[in-house]
C-alpha cells in the first residue's frame, strides 16, 4: 500500500534479524486473529517484519515506553531499544483528529469525481446531438442531391460522423472507469 511508503519509506526493512514475541503478544493473535497457538509467534513475526514504524515513542497506560509499527491495520507495540514484540491488536477506526480530515478529503474527491463525470458526460452528449442533426442533414443532403459529387461528400462526411460518434462513446466509456477508479481507491480507506 503506497500510503505506509508515504509514512516509512523503510517499511519492511525495520527488522532483519531475530524477533521476540511475548506471551502477550501470542495471546492477543490467538484472540485478536484466530491464530493457532502454536503459530502465533511465527504469525506475529511474519507480519511485523512487513510493518512501518508509526511512532519511535509511545506509552502505555502504565507509562512506559516503546515503539509503535503497523501492517494492514494491525498494531504492533515493540520494546523501544530490544527486537520484542509486546502486544499487538486490530486498528479498524481512528482517532477523531485523524479521521474528520481525512474523510472530508475523501469526501470532496469522490464528489469532485461525480462532478467531473456529469460534466463530461454531457459535453460528450451535447456533442453527440450535434453529430446527429449534422448526420442527419447530410444524410437528407445525399437523398435529395443528384450530383454524384455531392452524394460522394455526403457518404464521406456520414462516415466521419460515424467514426466521432464512436469515439464519443469511447471517450464517455473512459470518463466512467476514471470515477470507477477513484470510488474504488476510496474503499481503500473506508
Amino acid at each position: 500500500m503506497t500510503v505506509m511508503y508515504a509514512i516509512d519509506p523503510q517499511a519492511g526493512t525495520h527488522f532483519i534479524g531475530k524477533i521476540f514475541v511475548r506471551p502477550h503478544a501470542c495471546d492477543r493473535a490467538v484472540e485478536h486473529f484466530g491464530v493457532d497457538r502454536s503459530k502465533a509467534p511465527v504469525y506475529v513475526m511474519d507480519l511485523l517484519r512487513k510493518s512501518s514504524l508509526v511512532s519511535e515513542h509511545v506509552i502505555d497506560e502504565d507509562g512506559k515506553p516503546a515503539r509503535m509499527f503497523s501492517y494492514r491495520r494491525t498494531v504492533f507495540i515493540v520494546h523501544p531499544t530490544e527486537d520484542t514484540v509486546i502486544t499487538l491488536y486490530p486498528q479498524h477506526k481512528a482517532h477523531e483528529s485523524v479521521r474528520n480530515p481525512i474523510e472530508r478529503l475523501i469526501i470532496r474527491a469522490m464528489k469532485a469525481a461525480e462532478r467531473k463525470e456529469k460534466r463530461e458526460v454531457k459535453r460528450i452528449n451535447v456533442r453527440k446531438a450535434e453529430l446527429t442533426v449534422e448526420r442527419s442533414q447530410a444524410g437528407l443532403r445525399r437523398v435529395k442531391s443528384e450530383s454524384s459529387r455531392v452524394v460522394a461528400e455526403m457518404t464521406a462526411r456520414i462516415k466521419e460522423i460515424e467514426s466521432e460518434l464512436k469515439a464519443l462513446e469511447r471517450e464517455i466509456l473512459l470518463v466512467q472507469r476514471e470515477k470507477t477508479n477513484v470510488m474504488k481507491s476510496v474503499v481503500a480507506y473506508v
